[in-house]
């Protein structure tokens, strides 16, 4: 099965936005004549495999193909490419393989493509380092890509760090053009509702660039998506720092899905080469993956077993009676199956070995005591003994952040004390780590009493007796927590925000809700209220800036599935993320 997922079933054409990243890459290539070495943003890498086979790229005079390194170039090619986000550390590699090729004196011609457009501080770097003038600069305005029929991806990894920490808001542009085209083939959104600081610059620049560059509407000016809700990552960070509880959650979690695959030792998978790995690629593409991944995984081996015994029993039905054409025409075509049934199986059983520790046990007890805003003594105790034990430190910084959003900061005799035994046994190097945290107000002095247990109350945060086999609620994803971005989703939905505007207003920015009009001031043909127009399923864009995770996204996949639900969702985001993933981008080691 291939990584780049179909994108058959999904609710809107998105594979146009894959065909024409893929023309525009392949353009730019064709452009430069003769056979060229590529090397890869290793961070791009992944996005890549979304687009484009390795093969096409080698049609297209690719004959050396690598991630950017410290490495001298090793290649005879007269060409040399860099595929690179706009990132000063790279400017650095990039420029010290220049030199250390003229110092060789090797002839060659070096190309840098900026994903998706270069910026300033990039080309002064290059000139600095005095190898500006022997590049070729090319943009390549790669702004989403579809990760699965519906979840779409900004490739922004940094945003949440850099907007909370660096006070950079240049990926907050790149957001609003994403939906700006997407606007472009899909018609004006009329509705927008936007809750987060971040949320309302993407809001802001998104009517800038559509005064600036109006959409023309499409299909007589009845709009695709009718609308569009803006998320900051920073409104709930309490949800990416709880570990999810879904199958395709957990794999994140615990093996990290890249770009629609995870990599793992090839003997996990059953094979009997030790220490090689293997790529499994996971997305909608795979059957039985599209019916287990938003699971909780509680109840994924039972559905694994029940397909299991089925297949057992169609085979002992095939051996032991008389079976006419169409009948083992049948069964053949449910054997097509089993090397899904034995992929998941073994990826399950591979988790199991995570989940059954009493070490993750009792961390989700934590974080549920956490979640409840109880016991503070009791959590306060348990991550002192996990900083005693010198347990991974980003498993520490997650429930620290997750101690310290749900209380409203630590009080300071206990925000110094456990600043202080971080720093002395992790090593004082992470001090830059920790101003980062404190910086984003993600653990930080308690300055005012915590409203934690008024939001939880107000938007049902808690939910007892979650029946994860069959549930009614989104809190199944987190067995008992519902995610408090997806609960706004949900109010947005039902009614908008005005039945919980206190509420809204106890979390971090501003808040408002918006209508998009047609360069002519036409208003744009919608609803009355979200639900159904003209016959038709109205469709919401739901954007995080900073950030989703997998339990998110499932949680409003089980929301649209809901009877009586008049939409579907669509996702997108600046990057899938967990707690871990999103934490590292703050970790900053000073030697």
């Amino acid at each position: 099965m291939a990584q780049i997922p179909k994108l058959d079933n999904a609710p809107i054409n998105i594979s146009p936005f894959r065909d024409h990243a893929r023309k525009e890459l392949i353009n730019i290539l064709d452009t430069i004549r003769g056979k060229k070495t590529l090397y890869l943003d290793p961070k791009l890498s992944g996005s890549l495999a979304l687009i484009l086979q390795t093969s096409l790229l080698k049609e297209h005079g690719v004959e050396n193909l690598g991630h950017l390194s410290t490495n001298p170039i090793q290649s005879d090619c007269k060409n040399v490419l860099y595929l690179i986000r706009p990132q000063i550390n790279l400017m650095k590699l990039i420029s010290a393989q220049i030199q250390q090729d003229v110092r060789q004196n090797h002839q060659r011609e070096y190309t840098v493509i900026f994903v998706p457009r270069r910026t300033v501080v990039c080309e002064k770097i290059l000139q600095e380092e005095k190898v500006h003038a022997m590049v070729k600069i090319v943009e390549y305005p790669l702004y989403l890509i579809p990760v699965d029929e519906d979840v779409l991806s900004f490739e922004l990894e940094l945003a949440y760090k850099e907007c909370q920490v660096d006070g950079d808001t240049s990926s907050l542009w790149h957001v609003a053009k994403a939906i700006h085209k997407l606007q472009s083939a899909f018609g004006v959104i009329p509705n927008v509702r936007v809750k987060g600081k971040a949320a309302t610059t993407v809001a802001d620049i998104l009517s800038r660039m559509q005064l600036e560059q109006p959409v023309v509407s499409s299909n007589a000016g009845i709009p695709e998506i009718d609308t569009l809700i803006l998320l900051d990552r920073h409104v709930d960070m309490v949800t990416p720092m709880c570990s999810q509880l879904t199958y395709e959650g957990l794999l994140d979690e615990f093996l990290h899905i890249n770009n629609g695959a995870i990599e793992l030792d090839a003997s996990i998978m059953g094979a009997q080469e030790e220490g090689k790995k293997t790529k499994v690629p996971l997305n909608s593409s795979d059957k039985l993956y599209r019916e287990i991944r938003d699971l909780n995984f509680g109840v994924v081996g039972q559905v694994l077993r029940q397909k299991a015994t089925t297949m057992r029993q169609d085979y002992t039905e095939v051996t032991t009676t008389s079976q006419t054409v169409s009948e083992l025409k049948d069964f053949v075509k449910k054997l097509s199956s089993l090397p899904e049934m034995t992929r998941h199986t073994h990826l399950a059983q591979h988790l199991s070995t995570f989940t059954t520790k009493p070490t993750f046990l009792g961390r989700l007890s934590i974080e549920q005591t956490l979640v409840e805003g109880q016991s503070y003594d009791i959590c306060f105790e348990y991550i002192e003994e996990m900083i005693h034990k010198q347990e991974p430190f980003l498993s520490v910084l997650r429930l620290l952040v997750l101690f310290s959003i749900t209380n409203g900061g630590l009080a300071k005799k206990h925000f110094d004390y456990l600043r202080r035994e971080l720093l002395h046994s992790y090593g004082f190097e992470h001090m830059a780590t920790l101003i980062n945290l404190e910086k984003s107000g993600l653990f930080k002095k308690q300055d005012s009493k915590s409203n934690w247990v008024t939001i939880k109350r107000g938007l049902n945060l808690v939910v007892e007796d979650v029946d994860d086999a069959n549930p009614n609620d989104i809190a199944y994803v987190f067995s008992g927590y519902a995610p408090l971005s997806i609960r706004l989703v949900q109010h947005a939905l039902r009614a908008g925000w005005r039945s919980i505007e206190e509420i809204v207003r106890l979390l971090p920015g501003p808040h408002s809700e918006r209508k998009q009009f047609l360069q002519v001031q036409e208003e744009v043909p919608t609803s009355n209220d979200i639900g159904v127009v003209d016959g038709r399923r109205l469709l919401v864009l739901v954007v995080f800036i900073g950030g989703v995770t997998f339990a998110e996204i499932s949680a409003l996949r089980f929301l649209s599935a809901q009877e009586g639900m008049t939409y579907d969702l669509i996702v997108g985001t600046t990057k899938i993320i967990n707690g871990s993933s999103l934490l590292e981008t703050l970790i900053d080691v000073q030697p």
